[in-house]
């Protein structure tokens, strides 16, 4: 599984790509909203800032 600070991340695309390369499950966190993947290995979680 990755972790990944999605409101700081400028290679979110590149993450995408190695995880679905490997099957790793992706997690993006981030303090505000953010677009929906309809990839079902990819979720995102929202926080307070």
């Amino acid at each position: 599984m990755i972790y990944v600070d999605a409101d700081a991340c400028p290679v979110k695309a590149e993450i995408l790509k190695v995880a679905e390369r490997h099957a790793f499950e992706v997690t993006f966190v981030a303090n505000s909203g953010l677009r929906p993947s309809r990839d079902p290995m990819v979720k995102n979680v929202i926080v307070s800032a």
